[in-house]
């Protein structure tokens, strides 16, 4: 097979990142070695990510200063090729052109970055291709890189990571795995002058350490080589990592319960010790498989660093929180083998696609927010829904059976609502939460102007009104005494979502409908908090489980509530005091079902966002507690007229109407909270 067509296989079976192919120079060039066999690299110097990235400006994925691009040569690379690249003709023969492509990227203020991604079909290909499909999977054994990995992987079957029963994956070797450093491959040669981690001798590893460390340095070489110096990873090499269903190897099991520390896994087959890993050592399983994923990226930085590089990390992830399949910010952030947050970069995917249909409004807001809150050291950017493109979007539209118009206003609210989430860092700080949005698949499709315009003119400045509350604490407390079936999955998305909006999943409409929520704080965030950023209410689910300090901490700045039904909640007095709290809510009749998200922009104007999630067009009023006497104008900004309202002993409402489905958005200068 030619290398065009190889390649056109391949991406049709991947459905591959976006191809960025840019040339041009304009970066400096060092040499690493000495003699005729030195190495030509880039040489960067500037402090940390690509230019632009900021919570007051997210970055849009396609403007000319857009965060990072794949150069040529560092996307349209299949996973074997990436590992045993020193095979592949085309790197040798060409890497002077990929340098040249990653230094155009680096001009135009973008990190050039390795695409990272595997699909689970390569040790069928690499081994023969599959005679049932060979359109889908065909024989590349005999390509360049192709042929070392499949022949490496089937000399080592001992490191194939074992499912639940017991099976193994050929060709899957999972990051925790301690391999031996005999079988460092022949072929992952360092480019001349490469610096080698410290404690490895020859460029070779000297001790037993994780396979992540191995790919991560062996990744870090071929970047260096085309010139990039980061990396983005999806799928089956971060984040889709096969989860908890196959990384029971017994090298694995006993590696875990050194570096926990913990009692061996008592002998038996590999269910049954999974079994126990499951229910009594839950947390510290999933803190061992986060540590080890924070080593794949730490080696990759630090080869960087060693190398004369700054290093640019991370790849996708999604708004249900998977410390289960090794991302887990705060570990990679702040743990022993992490990386300090300036080199991080996570993209949140809530797109929707012809295999899941768009989601319930609030719940891709709410959720890149307790997101981002959960670890703000990690720099979040957010892969949002957009209309035309690749049709991705569409697709998905079909499959829900709605249509363009219905989509149209499920972009509105999804972007406004994201957009406009805003965090406390850890000192405190009131920031948006996302720093970057890309469209649909691959950047494509149409930005919904109008409302990024407005995202980009109102900046979170200080909140208006409660704040939700993730509580790390809370979260771990459900990781233990579980069994694989049981809720050891717990996330704030899907309570908050059950709690406000009316899901046709779910049996309960919520008591908190009229709720505006857009602020998001966890525990890291609550030292500095000034007055001005302290919330009218702690929004706590499960409270029972919080700490002692941190409860304190909390009802030091504002009552907690917990509307969680599932505690006793029913009658929704919890909600109704929440709600009464202030200084913003919504009075409805039962039949309706509007929510909001406010906060104080840079100009001290009140922004109020707000949705209708029924299909039927709703009547509601804007009710304001605890704010300053007056008159004020409210500015239509989004599908609603201006209005006057009038505050008289602190209170005061506002009738408004919303479409079916639709969202309206207000501005309200000089509009105060009392205390604030």
């Amino acid at each position: 097979m030619s290398e065009v067509s190889r390649r056109t296989v391949l991406v049709g079976l991947a459905d591959m990142f976006l191809l960025a192919a840019c040339g041009g120079n304009g970066t400096s060039w060092c040499t690493i070695g000495s003699g005729s066999s030195a190495s030509v690299v880039p040489c960067v110097n500037e402090p940390g990510p690509a230019a632009g990235m900021s919570p007051d400006r997210p970055v849009m994925q396609g403007e000319v200063n857009g965060v990072y691009g794949y150069p040529w040569g560092a996307s349209n690379r299949s996973w074997p090729e990436q590992l045993f690249w020193g095979n592949v003709d085309q790197i040798a023969n060409e890497g002077y052109a990929m340098r040249n492509a990653a230094a155009g990227e680096e001009a135009a203020g973008r990190v050039p970055v390795l695409s990272c991604v595997a699909w689970g079909y390569e040790y069928l290909a690499a081994t023969g291709g599959d005679p049932n499909n060979p359109a889908g999977t065909p024989d590349w054994s005999a390509l360049g890189g192709w042929k070392q990995w499949g022949a490496w992987m089937k000399n080592h079957p001992q490191y194939y990571s074992t499912d639940w029963y017991g099976k193994a994956e050929p060709g899957y070797i999972t990051p925790m795995m301690p391999m031996n450093p005999a079988d460092w491959p022949a072929e992952w040669t360092a480019p001349d002058g490469w610096v080698a981690l410290a404690g490895w001798v020859n460029q070779k590893p000297v001790t037993t350490l994780s396979y992540a460390r191995w790919l991560g340095v062996r990744l870090a070489q071929l970047a260096s080589v085309i010139g990039c110096r980061g990396m983005m990873c999806a799928d089956y090499v971060v984040d889709l990592e096969w989860g908890d269903a196959i990384d029971y190897n017994p090298r694995v099991l006993d590696d875990f319960t050194a570096w926990a520390g913990v009692a061996a896994v008592p002998a038996g087959t590999v269910t049954e010790r999974a079994d126990y890993v499951q229910e009594h050592y839950k947390s510290r399983w999933w803190d061992y498989k986060c540590t080890r994923f924070a080593e794949f990226y730490g080696a990759f930085a630090q080869s960087m660093l060693d190398n004369g590089k700054v290093p640019f990390v991370g790849g996708q992830t999604f708004i249900l929180h998977k410390r289960g399949q090794g991302i887990d910010a705060r570990i990679l952030t702040q743990g022993s083998s992490g990386l300090a947050g300036k080199y991080w970069f996570f993209n949140i995917e809530v797109q929707a696609d012809s295999l899941r249909p768009p989601r319930e409004y609030w719940t891709s807001g709410f959720g890149v927010g307790s997101t981002v809150a959960r670890e703000p050291d990690m720099r979040f950017g957010v892969h949002m829904d957009a209309a035309g493109g690749q049709g991705e979007f569409a697709r998905s539209l079909v499959y829900a059976g709605k249509d363009a118009a219905w989509g149209a206003k499920h972009i509105t609210q999804q972007w406004l609502s994201v957009g406009w989430a805003h965090i406390t860092t850890r000192n405190g700080k009131v920031q948006r939460g996302p720093q970057y949005f890309m469209r649909s698949y691959w950047d494509a499709g149409e930005t919904p102007i109008t409302e990024f315009d407005l995202i980009l003119a109102h900046i979170p400045r200080h909140p208006f009104g409660p704040a939700f509350y993730y509580s790390v604490a809370i979260e771990r407390s459900f990781e233990t005494g579980n069994t694989r079936t049981s809720n050891s999955g717990w996330n704030c998305l899907d309570k908050l979502a059950r709690e406000i909006s009316p899901i046709a999943s779910l049996t309960q409409n919520g008591n908190a409908r009229g709720l505006c929520l857009g602020y998001f704080v966890s525990d890291v965030g609550l030292n500095g908090i000034a007055i001005a950023d302290r919330p009218s209410a702690w929004i706590v689910y499960d409270s029972d489980r919080l700490p002692a300090n941190e409860k304190t901490k909390l009802l030091a700045m504002a009552p907690i509530y917990d509307i969680d039904t599932d505690r006793g909640d029913r009658d929704g007095i919890e909600a109704a005091k929440l709600l009464a709290a202030g200084p913003i809510h919504f009075q409805q009749a039962a039949n309706q079902c509007v929510n909001g998200l406010a906060f104080v922009d840079q100009n001290g104007s009140v922004i109020v966002m707000i949705s209708n999630t029924l299909d039927t067009a709703a009547a509601a009023s804007m009710v304001f507690t605890h704010v300053g006497n007056g008159s004020f104008t409210c500015k239509g900004l989004l599908g609603a007229a201006n209005a006057s309202l009038t505050i008289s002993n602190n209170t005061g409402s506002l009738a408004i109407q919303v479409p079916a489905r639709g969202t309206i958005v207000y501005e309200i200068p000089q509009l105060t909270w009392l205390g604030h």
